[in-house]
């Protein structure tokens, strides 16, 4: 039998309330699913390349962010190439 162990954790009460939904939902207990959570994550933390991996978080400072929204307000209009790309894309769907 394996040993268990509590753990202590603050998250959003966004996370909290979905990790509640889902359990109501499925009738899993919360402890089982946080478990498979990071069992998961640490799993891929493990498999993929660090320098393949990208914080789910990023901050920016101003001036980047203003690049960011510069970047989406003027955006080009899309190219052939990408409406060709998006239309396989679709199809595939």
């Amino acid at each position: 039998m394996a040993d268990y162990v509590q753990i202590s954790a603050q998250i959003s009460e966004a996370a909290r309330a979905r990790l509640d939904a889902y359990a109501r939902e499925t009738g899993m207990k919360k402890s089982r699913l946080v478990e498979d959570a990071i069992m998961a994550h640490l799993d891929a933390l493990g498999t993929v390349p660090s320098e393949y991996l990208i914080p789910a978080n990023v901050l920016v400072d101003e001036e980047s962010w203003a690049t960011v929204i510069r970047g989406i307000e003027q955006s080009p209009e899309p190219t052939p190439a990408l409406h060709e790309l998006m239309q396989r894309h679709a199809l595939r769907d």
